[in-house]
C-alpha cells in the first residue's frame, strides 16, 4: 500500500532501518525519527504491523529448528535487473546454501571465526549456524540494503557476529558495520551500529 504514494525500494529500505533502530533498543532514535519523518501515523502502524508479521515468521522457524530468509526473497523479487547486475547480485537458493554448509563445515564444529565476504542478505551464514551452531561470523556486502537485511538476519536467528557494508575486494574501509550481541540480555540491546 505505500508503495503507491512513495518508491517502493526506498519504503524497504526504510523499512529495514527502522527494525534495525527497534532492535538497538533506544540506542539509534536519532536515526530513527530521521527515518520515520516523511510518514504519517496511519502509514507507520503499517510498518509495525508489517514488524509483528516478520517476527511471527523467524518464531515460526525457531520452533520448526530451521532457518529462513524473509527479508531476502522479498528483496529478490523488488530489486531490478539493472541493480543485480550492477552489484553482481545473485541470491544462493537455500537448498545449495545447506548443501555449501554440509560441504564446508563439521557437524560438531563450534567457536571458529568463519567469514562471508559477498554476504548478501547472509543466507549462507544461516545455514552454516543452523548446520554448525556456536560460531562467529564476519560477514561483508557492498550493497547497504543487503547489510541491513543480514544483521536483521542474524539478530532473529540469535547468530553471533558482525556485519560489514564495505567492497570486500578492495578491502575498503566500512560504511557501516552492525554488531550483533547475542548476550542481549547482559546489555539490553540485540543489535550494535557503528559508522
Amino acid at each position: 500500500m505505500l508503495s503507491r504514494k512513495y518508491d517502493a525500494s526506498q519504503v524497504f529500505n526504510d523499512f529495514l532501518t527502522i527494525v534495525i533502530c527497534c532492535m538497538c533498543r533506544e540506542q539509534q532514535e536519532t536515526l530513527y525519527f530521521e527515518t520515520i519523518k516523511r510518514y504519517e501515523k496511519d502509514e507507520l502502524n503499517q510498518f509495525a504491523q508489517l514488524f509483528g508479521e516478520i517476527a511471527l515468521i523467524y518464531h515460526n522457524a525457531e520452533i520448526l529448528g530451521k532457518w529462513c530468509d524473509p527479508l531476502g526473497q522479498f528483496y529478490e523479487a523488488l530489486a531490478s535487473n539493472y541493480k543485480k547486475s550492477s552489484f553482481g547480485q545473485f541470491f544462493t537458493p537455500k537448498a545449495i546454501c545447506d548443501l555449501m554448509s554440509g560441504f564446508i563445515l563439521e557437524p560438531n564444529t563450534f567457536g571458529k571465526k568463519v567469514n562471508e565476504p559477498a554476504c548478501g542478505s547472509g543466507r549462507a551464514v544461516l545455514s552454516a549456524n543452523n548446520y554448525a551452531p556456536g560460531n562467529y561470523y564476519i560477514c561483508q556486502d557492498l550493497d547497504p540494503i543487503c547489510c541491513k537485511m543480514a544483521a536483521i538476519n542474524l539478530c532473529f536467528h540469535e547468530v553471533r557476529g558482525e556485519v560489514h557494508c564495505m567492497d570486500t575486494l578492495r578491502m575498503s574501509d566500512p560504511t557501516q558495520s552492525y554488531y550483533i550481541n547475542y548476550e542481549f540480555w547482559k546489555h539490553k540491546t540485540k543489535l550494535i551500529i557503528m559508522k
